[in-house]
Protein backbone atom coordinates (compact mmCIF):
# COMPACT_ATOMS: atom_id res chain seq x y z
CA UNK A 1 0.00 0.00 0.00
CA UNK A 2 1.48 3.39 -1.00
CA UNK A 3 1.59 6.02 2.01
CA UNK A 4 0.82 9.45 0.51
CA UNK A 5 3.27 12.19 1.42
CA UNK A 6 3.51 15.91 1.85
CA UNK A 7 4.19 18.04 -1.07
CA UNK A 8 5.58 20.59 1.06
CA UNK A 9 9.65 19.88 0.80
CA UNK A 10 9.73 20.45 4.43
CA UNK A 11 7.59 18.04 5.29
CA UNK A 12 8.14 15.80 2.40
CA UNK A 13 7.59 11.97 4.15
CA UNK A 14 6.10 13.40 7.48
CA UNK A 15 3.27 11.15 7.49
CA UNK A 16 4.97 7.62 6.77
CA UNK A 17 7.69 8.55 9.62
CA UNK A 18 4.66 9.61 12.14
CA UNK A 19 2.40 6.40 11.15
CA UNK A 20 5.26 4.10 11.43
CA UNK A 21 6.31 5.09 14.69
CA UNK A 22 2.56 5.06 16.05
CA UNK A 23 2.85 1.40 14.71
CA UNK A 24 5.58 0.37 17.05
CA UNK A 25 4.08 1.97 19.71
CA UNK A 26 0.16 1.15 19.56
CA UNK A 27 0.08 -1.87 17.10
CA UNK A 28 -0.82 -4.63 18.47
CA UNK A 29 -1.91 -3.92 21.86
CA UNK A 30 1.62 -2.79 22.35
CA UNK A 31 0.13 0.26 24.46
CA UNK A 32 -1.58 -2.22 27.21
CA UNK A 33 1.40 -2.51 29.02
CA UNK A 34 3.26 0.94 29.19
CA UNK A 35 -0.69 2.34 30.21
CA UNK A 36 -0.63 -0.12 33.70
CA UNK A 37 3.00 0.62 34.50
CA UNK A 38 2.40 4.52 34.22
CA UNK A 39 -0.75 4.45 36.22
CA UNK A 40 1.02 2.48 38.78
CA UNK A 41 3.92 4.57 38.74
CA UNK A 42 2.45 7.95 38.72
CA UNK A 43 -0.68 7.95 39.46
CA UNK A 44 -1.26 5.06 42.00
CA UNK A 45 0.72 6.32 44.63
CA UNK A 46 -0.40 9.27 44.82
CA UNK A 47 -3.72 8.10 45.67
CA UNK A 48 -2.33 5.94 48.04
CA UNK A 49 -0.87 8.57 50.12
CA UNK A 50 -3.79 10.61 50.32
CA UNK A 51 -6.50 7.74 51.21
CA UNK A 52 -3.97 6.06 53.68
CA UNK A 53 -6.30 5.89 56.94
CA UNK A 54 -8.59 8.62 55.72
CA UNK A 55 -12.00 7.50 57.05
CA UNK A 56 -14.08 10.01 54.94
CA UNK A 57 -13.35 12.08 51.83
CA UNK A 58 -13.28 15.72 51.39
CA UNK A 59 -12.76 18.80 48.77
CA UNK A 60 -9.35 19.14 50.59
CA UNK A 61 -8.24 15.77 50.16
CA UNK A 62 -8.92 15.76 46.24
CA UNK A 63 -6.74 18.96 46.27
CA UNK A 64 -4.07 17.52 47.85
CA UNK A 65 -3.94 14.50 45.78
CA UNK A 66 -3.95 17.09 42.37
CA UNK A 67 -1.11 18.65 43.85
CA UNK A 68 1.04 15.38 45.21
CA UNK A 69 0.09 13.56 41.90
CA UNK A 70 1.82 16.82 39.89
CA UNK A 71 4.98 16.82 42.46
CA UNK A 72 5.30 12.85 42.64
CA UNK A 73 4.27 11.88 39.31
CA UNK A 74 6.66 14.74 37.20
CA UNK A 75 9.74 13.33 38.13
CA UNK A 76 9.53 9.55 36.69
CA UNK A 77 7.24 10.92 33.67
CA UNK A 78 10.19 13.30 32.96
CA UNK A 79 12.53 10.53 33.49
CA UNK A 80 10.36 7.89 31.42
CA UNK A 81 10.45 10.51 28.67
CA UNK A 82 14.16 10.48 28.44
CA UNK A 83 14.25 6.50 28.50
CA UNK A 84 11.45 6.23 25.91
CA UNK A 85 13.54 8.71 23.10
CA UNK A 86 17.00 8.01 24.11
CA UNK A 87 16.97 5.87 21.01
CA UNK A 88 14.34 7.48 18.58
CA UNK A 89 17.40 8.62 16.69
CA UNK A 90 20.37 6.38 17.88
CA UNK A 91 18.69 3.04 16.60
CA UNK A 92 18.23 3.92 12.91
CA UNK A 93 22.01 4.77 13.26
CA UNK A 94 22.98 1.90 14.86
CA UNK A 95 20.96 -0.45 12.89
CA UNK A 96 21.95 1.38 9.33
CA UNK A 97 18.54 2.38 8.89
CA UNK A 98 18.46 6.08 9.26
CA UNK A 99 20.87 5.83 6.03
CA UNK A 100 18.24 3.88 3.85
CA UNK A 101 15.68 6.14 5.40
CA UNK A 102 17.47 9.16 4.11
CA UNK A 103 17.60 7.82 1.27
CA UNK A 104 14.18 8.16 0.08
CA UNK A 105 11.80 10.95 -0.68
CA UNK A 106 12.39 12.46 2.81
CA UNK A 107 13.50 15.87 4.58
CA UNK A 108 15.48 15.71 7.32
CA UNK A 109 12.50 17.99 9.02
CA UNK A 110 10.47 15.42 8.22
CA UNK A 111 12.05 13.04 9.98
CA UNK A 112 12.48 14.70 13.04
CA UNK A 113 8.93 16.09 13.47
CA UNK A 114 7.40 12.64 12.31
CA UNK A 115 9.07 10.89 15.81
CA UNK A 116 8.40 13.90 17.88
CA UNK A 117 4.99 14.00 16.48
CA UNK A 118 4.36 10.00 17.29
CA UNK A 119 6.14 10.38 20.45
CA UNK A 120 4.29 13.15 21.53
CA UNK A 121 0.84 11.39 21.29
CA UNK A 122 2.24 8.90 23.41
CA UNK A 123 3.30 10.67 25.71
CA UNK A 124 -0.10 12.30 25.66
CA UNK A 125 -2.01 9.29 25.82
CA UNK A 126 0.14 6.93 28.45
CA UNK A 127 2.59 8.23 29.64
CA UNK A 128 0.68 11.24 31.23
CA UNK A 129 -3.11 10.98 29.73
CA UNK A 130 -3.66 7.86 31.49
CA UNK A 131 -2.37 8.62 35.17
CA UNK A 132 -4.01 12.30 34.84
CA UNK A 133 -7.24 11.09 34.07
CA UNK A 134 -7.06 8.51 36.82
CA UNK A 135 -6.10 11.19 39.53
CA UNK A 136 -8.79 13.45 38.11
CA UNK A 137 -11.46 10.69 38.20
CA UNK A 138 -10.58 10.39 41.76
CA UNK A 139 -10.29 14.21 42.77
CA UNK A 140 -13.15 14.47 41.37
CA UNK A 141 -14.76 11.76 44.00
CA UNK A 142 -13.17 13.47 46.51
CA UNK A 143 -15.83 16.14 45.52
CA UNK A 144 -13.48 19.25 44.35
CA UNK A 145 -14.80 22.16 42.67
CA UNK A 146 -15.78 23.02 38.89
CA UNK A 147 -12.90 25.75 39.34
CA UNK A 148 -10.18 23.54 41.16
CA UNK A 149 -11.05 21.16 38.04
CA UNK A 150 -10.47 23.06 35.25
CA UNK A 151 -7.08 24.72 37.42
CA UNK A 152 -5.90 21.15 36.92
CA UNK A 153 -6.67 20.67 33.49
CA UNK A 154 -4.39 23.53 32.94
CA UNK A 155 -1.35 22.20 35.05
CA UNK A 156 -1.74 18.35 32.94
CA UNK A 157 -0.83 20.95 30.19
CA UNK A 158 1.71 22.62 31.55
CA UNK A 159 3.47 19.59 32.68
CA UNK A 160 3.01 18.44 29.40
CA UNK A 161 4.83 21.07 27.71
CA UNK A 162 7.46 20.38 30.20
CA UNK A 163 7.87 16.50 29.25
CA UNK A 164 8.30 18.06 25.13
CA UNK A 165 10.93 20.12 26.31
CA UNK A 166 12.60 16.88 27.22
CA UNK A 167 11.46 15.15 24.15
CA UNK A 168 12.69 17.74 21.83
CA UNK A 169 15.70 18.08 23.87
CA UNK A 170 16.43 14.13 23.79
CA UNK A 171 15.80 13.73 20.14
CA UNK A 172 18.01 17.18 18.99
CA UNK A 173 21.13 14.86 21.15
CA UNK A 174 20.40 12.05 19.40
CA UNK A 175 21.11 13.68 15.86
CA UNK A 176 24.97 14.58 17.46
CA UNK A 177 25.74 11.42 19.79
CA UNK A 178 26.44 7.88 18.45
CA UNK A 179 25.51 6.35 21.86
CA UNK A 180 22.06 6.11 23.82
CA UNK A 181 24.31 6.48 26.93
CA UNK A 182 25.53 9.67 25.68
CA UNK A 183 22.22 11.21 24.90
CA UNK A 184 20.29 9.95 27.92
CA UNK A 185 23.46 11.04 30.50
CA UNK A 186 23.52 14.28 28.89
CA UNK A 187 19.32 14.48 28.97
CA UNK A 188 19.98 13.75 32.62
CA UNK A 189 22.50 16.24 33.30
CA UNK A 190 20.52 19.16 31.84
CA UNK A 191 17.11 18.48 33.34
CA UNK A 192 19.31 17.79 36.89
CA UNK A 193 20.91 21.20 36.65
CA UNK A 194 17.61 23.07 35.55
CA UNK A 195 16.46 21.55 38.73
CA UNK A 196 19.08 22.71 40.52
CA UNK A 197 19.24 26.60 39.29
CA UNK A 198 17.62 27.96 42.54
CA UNK A 199 20.00 26.60 44.39
CA UNK A 200 22.69 29.11 43.01
CA UNK A 201 22.55 33.12 44.00
CA UNK A 202 23.27 33.46 39.98
CA UNK A 203 21.84 31.69 38.20
CA UNK A 204 18.31 31.22 40.55
CA UNK A 205 17.02 34.70 39.32
CA UNK A 206 16.53 32.99 35.88
CA UNK A 207 14.99 29.88 37.45
CA UNK A 208 11.27 30.96 37.23
CA UNK A 209 11.40 32.04 33.49
CA UNK A 210 12.69 28.48 32.66
CA UNK A 211 11.36 25.13 32.28
CA UNK A 212 12.82 24.33 36.00
CA UNK A 213 9.86 26.62 37.33
CA UNK A 214 7.20 24.35 35.65
CA UNK A 215 6.45 22.16 37.16
CA UNK A 216 6.08 24.61 40.47
CA UNK A 217 3.82 26.56 38.41
CA UNK A 218 1.66 23.55 37.95
CA UNK A 219 0.98 22.83 41.49
CA UNK A 220 0.39 26.42 41.95
CA UNK A 221 -2.45 26.43 39.26
CA UNK A 222 -4.08 23.42 40.60
CA UNK A 223 -4.42 25.21 43.62
CA UNK A 224 -6.09 27.92 42.03
CA UNK A 225 -3.02 29.91 41.50
CA UNK A 226 -1.54 31.38 38.27
CA UNK A 227 1.53 33.98 38.45
CA UNK A 228 2.54 36.35 34.85
CA UNK A 229 5.73 34.17 35.47
CA UNK A 230 4.44 31.12 34.14
CA UNK A 231 3.10 32.52 31.26
CA UNK A 232 6.45 33.59 30.41
CA UNK A 233 8.39 30.71 31.39
CA UNK A 234 5.84 28.37 29.08
CA UNK A 235 6.70 30.91 25.94
CA UNK A 236 10.42 30.28 26.71
CA UNK A 237 10.23 26.95 26.95
CA UNK A 238 8.24 26.37 23.90
CA UNK A 239 10.83 28.69 22.35
CA UNK A 240 13.52 26.16 23.21
CA UNK A 241 11.51 23.24 21.68
CA UNK A 242 10.87 25.06 18.38
CA UNK A 243 14.95 25.40 18.66
CA UNK A 244 15.59 22.12 19.73
CA UNK A 245 13.91 20.51 16.36
CA UNK A 246 15.51 23.22 14.21
CA UNK A 247 18.77 22.00 15.21
CA UNK A 248 17.80 18.94 14.97
CA UNK A 249 16.34 18.79 11.42
CA UNK A 250 19.63 21.13 10.52
CA UNK A 251 22.02 18.35 11.77
CA UNK A 252 20.27 15.78 10.12
CA UNK A 253 20.75 17.11 7.12
CA UNK A 254 24.27 15.57 6.61
CA UNK A 255 22.69 12.21 6.43
CA UNK A 256 20.72 13.09 3.31
CA UNK A 257 21.59 11.81 -0.32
Amino acid sequence: MLAKTSSNILMRGFYPIFRKELVRKFGNKRWVSPLVVWISISAVPAISLVTAGASSLSANQGIALLSLFLWLGTFPMSIGTVVISQGAIIEEKLTQTLLWICSKPLSASALILGKFAAYAVFIAVIVLGAPAITVGIAAVVFGISLNSFFGYLGSVAIIYLLLMFILALTLMLGTFFQRISSVTGTAFIIYISGASLSTNEYLKQIEPYSFAALQSYAVEAAAGKFQVQALIAMGVTFLFILMFIFVASWQMKRYEF
